[in-house]
């Protein structure tokens, strides 16, 4: 399963808001008035943070004056490449040593 990743902000005013919600309702409040917020952010502020970085989007753009020959959109990278077509090409290099994910961009 793949991780989505957010900021403590944001589950923050997440928790905030639904217990903001649940105390609207008379019969919650009374069953659980010893609710402890600052409990629930001790937690969330204990989470480690996750190791990830921005990706960068790119493609590999053919170069029409030679055959076989492509730049990374991000970087100006050439790469020459003996089979035929972009779309192999793309398969075959998924990634630039630029780091730049080559899926045409994020658009």
């Amino acid at each position: 399963m793949k991780d989505d990743y957010i900021r403590r902000e944001d589950a923050f005013d997440a928790v905030e808001a639904r217990i903001d919600e649940l105390m609207t309702h008379p019969e919650f409040r009374r069953k659980h008035l010893d609710i402890d917020l600052s409990g629930i952010i001790r937690n969330i502020s204990a989470i480690k943070p996750a190791d990830v970085a921005p990706v960068r989007h790119g493609r590999w753009l053919p170069i029409v004056s030679y055959n076989n020959t492509y730049k990374c959109s991000e970087c100006g990278r050439l790469l020459v490449d003996i089979t035929d077509g972009l779309k192999i090409v793309a398969k075959h290099y998924p990634y630039c040593h630029c780091g730049a994910k080559m899926d045409g961009g994020e658009s």
